[in-house]
């Protein structure tokens, strides 16, 4: 059990906490194209890459293909695929998204998965509506499967 000192701060013990999460460099990618960019804290404008793997990724302007990330700000900005534990977005679109945390505002998904939502977010897939189409494009590769096999069979 540790002892507590009357004239200890706990803010100090959250920032040690916090930067220990921010392992890694700062790395800033401004009006650049780049392969893919590795760091603890990671900030994009005006430009695009491939993957973004980081600590917290802050995007204007920007693109990416992939990012994981525990902290994602975005604005004006789009990514194919992010996952992500923190996440808040504004005026920006993202393909597919995993996130525990969201928050919102003016924000287009192909699909959408997380914990918390708040803001104003537009999603082409929910949950239910995917499972829906996997179902109907299993029943469809069934029923192709089987008007096949009878026409191959026919012939033999």
């Amino acid at each position: 059990m540790s002892e507590e000192r009357p004239d200890a701060n706990p803010l100090e013990d959250a920032a040690a906490d916090l930067s220990a999460d921010l392992e890694g460099e700062r790395v800033e990618v401004k009006e650049s194209s780049v392969g893919s960019v590795r760091g603890g804290h990671v900030s994009m404008s005006h430009s695009a890459t491939r993957s973004v793997n980081a600590q917290a990724l802050n995007m204007t302007d920007s693109a990416a293909g992939f990012v994981r990330t525990k902290s994602l700000e975005m604005r004006d900005a789009g990514i194919g695929c992010a996952a992500s534990q923190e996440t808040t977005v504004h005026n920006s679109g993202i393909g597919l998204l995993a996130a525990g945390q969201i928050k919102a505002e003016e924000v287009w998904t192909g699909m959408l998965c997380a914990g918390k939502v708040e803001g104003n977010v537009k999603t082409v897939l929910s949950p239910l509506s995917a499972l829906a189409l996997g179902a109907g494009f299993g029943l469809v590769l069934l029923l192709l499967r089987k008007l096949l096999g009878r026409k191959t069979a026919k012939h033999s």
